[in-house]
């Protein structure tokens, strides 16, 4: 059997809310998701990546558009990788335009986050967060945040 989540990620990296923050934003996930089997805090000294497992298509390019090998993506992913550290996110020059970003600017389709913290609902049995949701959430917060639907 497969399992859903949906993993809110602030969008900046290194951000990690206040406890209250945090504690508020969780009190507000559980009410929304009554249904879900668990709803947790995640968060880590370091950055990691929160990826939508089975949902990737596609890698694309912010700069210029175009798609992003997965060979590459893989390579840079385990280059920017530091196992003392968490994720770097360095700058890395693109195969497609030759311009520089890191791996959390590429445009993934489903969308993928990487972060210090997170609100993680597994099964939430809720489809896809309303928009007012997730401002509820960013106002509890603090801070903009992604959405990451994974499937395993």
């Amino acid at each position: 059997m497969s399992d859903n989540w949906i993993l809110i990620v602030p969008k900046r990296p290194k951000h990690i809310p206040s406890p209250d923050s945090a504690k508020a934003a969780l009190d507000l996930l559980e009410r929304s998701m009554p249904d879900a089997d668990e709803i947790d805090i995640v968060q880590s000294e370091h950055v990691q990546f929160f990826d939508c497992g089975a949902n990737l298509e596609t890698i694309t390019c912010p700069r210029c558009s175009a798609n992003i090998d997965f060979c590459w993506w893989g390579e840079t992913m385990s280059a920017d990788y530091d196992e003392m550290l968490g994720f770097q996110l360095n700058e890395y020059r693109l195969p497609c335009c030759s311009t520089s970003a890191s791996l959390n600017e590429l445009i993934y389709a489903f969308h993928q986050a990487f972060g210090r913290f997170a609100l993680s609902a597994m099964n939430p049995n809720i489809g896809k967060m309303s928009d007012d949701a997730v401002s509820k959430i960013e106002a509890v917060l603090d801070c903009n945040v992604s959405v990451v639907y994974q499937h395993i």
